[in-house]
């Protein structure tokens, strides 16, 4: 196994054998190719990262977006930005959605940390900008960039 293997695009991606991955860990978003089982084709994965690098900002907005509209109910009913025990809490503001988070503001703080490239989809974990208290937002995406999944 190459111990590098190099992107014009991207830059030097270096192999982590105990995770059978190639790492690109400079810039603000770390990039990792997994080469999970055998059908892992490290040419094939370079190139959706290489495109995906390319349309990064695109694809950003459109993933903040489809991970604020899956998770917004959640934040909202179970993380919510007041203080349940608060004897001064009007409820009536809390039932009228008063304090909760828009998408708008919950696309606004969450950021792309980690971005994994694997056979079948692509992982990518994020901060998220205190809404669930300091938690990694983890969210698949198939290679359409449409939204798999997302949770806490």
């Amino acid at each position: 196994m190459e111990k590098t293997i190099s992107s014009k695009i991207i830059g030097l991606f270096i192999y982590n054998e105990e995770f059978n991955t190639y790492e690109h860990t400079e810039g603000k978003v770390y990039y990792s190719l997994k080469l999970e089982n055998e059908s892992a084709n490290v040419d094939e994965l370079m190139n959706r990262a290489e495109k995906l690098f390319c349309q990064s900002e695109e694809f950003e907005n459109r993933a903040k977006t489809q991970i604020a509209h899956h998770l917004i109910d959640y934040k909202n009913d179970f993380w919510p930005e007041y203080d349940e025990d608060d004897e001064n809490l009007n409820w009536d503001d809390v039932d009228a959605g008063k304090y909760d988070v828009t998408t708008e503001d919950f696309e606004r703080v969450i950021s792309l940390l980690d971005i994994a490239f694997l056979v079948n989809y692509i992982y990518c974990e994020y901060s998220d900008g205190d809404l669930f208290g300091g938690h990694r937002i983890h969210a698949k995406f198939d290679h359409d960039y449409n939204l798999i999944d997302a949770d806490v």
